[in-house]
């Protein structure tokens, strides 16, 4: 009896912990009570720019945080009378060069980026891209149903300055990450992609207790993201919980199909259970050729599949 008492007490206390645990998993509702921790992720993406040699163009200045929105402000990386037109020509040759290189435009990259070490859904991230006050050059990006829209403003002509930049985004995937699909609909090829990558994932998982989650929850006929979670020795060496997220985006080219990407991943220590979202890392900082290595060759076989 008095074993059957104790076993009891042992089993109602190691699932309320579970349950616990759990429950501090959830996204809070109200994202402003997680303010330190996107302060935090502003020097990540400090991190990030420098990484990607876009320091010496933008600064991470400051993050706003309201109910539902979390705004990353991005302010010239020096100051001087002509850093609005430097800021001005930089963004325009970044907007134009990452889509010709990557097929997607620089701000879209920016609110992916910031979603991403956010751990927000697109909808709840937003970008400012601003000079001095008044801001002579302002870029303001966010995302409204599936789409990315940039409200934009510049006052001066933006052809005084001529700025370095680099002519890519290393934290994109290196090669290619962008093919076609002939004669197929978009609609068709996006199904058969976020399949092929569900079905990739939902046998992995960590060597005991955890079987890999996947999220694909935001998913049109033209674009999905797929979220995996409690993964193990997928990219890291040294055992980390993974966090990986996909993006995918089709777009119709007469009666072809253009289908683009972007991987990116976290990593996060831990004993039983998996670390919360908000405890992972950005593998681009410590394992960014495991991780390139890891999406070339899963890219590599979803497009060998998509051609069959």
């Amino acid at each position: 009896m008095a074993f059957r008492l104790l076993w009891l007490i042992f089993l109602t206390c190691f699932l309320s912990c579970f349950s616990a645990i759990r429950a501090g998993a959830q996204p809070s509702t109200d994202l402003r009570k997680d303010k330190v921790f996107f302060q935090k992720k502003r020097n990540e993406f400090g991190l990030w720019l420098r990484q990607n040699q876009l320091d010496r163009i933008f600064r991470a200045d400051s993050v706003a945080v309201s109910a539902r929105k979390v705004t990353l402000f991005l302010r010239p990386a020096f100051d001087s009378k002509r850093a609005c037109d430097s800021i001005q020509c930089a963004w325009t040759k970044l907007e134009q060069g990452n889509k010709r290189v990557n097929g997607q435009f620089f701000h879209e990259r920016l609110l992916h980026k910031w979603a991403f070490l956010s751990e927000v859904p697109p909808g709840q991230a937003e970008v400012v891209v601003r000079c001095h006050d008044p801001a002579h050059f302002l870029a303001k990006v966010y995302s409204r149903e599936g789409k990315v829209p940039v409200e934009q403003r510049s006052i001066r002509d933006g052809t005084v300055v001529d700025v370095s930049t680099p002519s890519s985004l290393q934290g994109v995937n290196t090669g290619d990450n962008k093919f076609m699909v002939p004669n197929k609909k978009v609609s068709t090829v996006c199904g058969n992609a976020r399949r092929y990558l569900t079905n990739f994932y939902k046998m992995k998982g960590t060597p005991i207790l955890w079987r890999a989650k996947v999220d694909t929850s935001y998913t049109t006929y033209d674009e999905f993201v797929l979220e995996v979670t409690h993964l193990n020795y997928e990219i890291c060496p040294d055992g980390f919980f993974e966090y990986h997220r996909i993006y995918v985006k089709g777009l119709q080219k007469g009666n072809d199909v253009e289908l683009s990407w972007e991987f990116q991943g976290k990593y996060g220590s831990g004993i039983i259970f998996p670390p919360r979202k908000n405890d992972y890392k950005d593998m681009d900082l410590r394992y960014k050729s495991n991780l390139e290595e890891y999406q070339k060759r899963l890219f590599k076989k979803l497009t060998d599949y998509l051609r069959q």
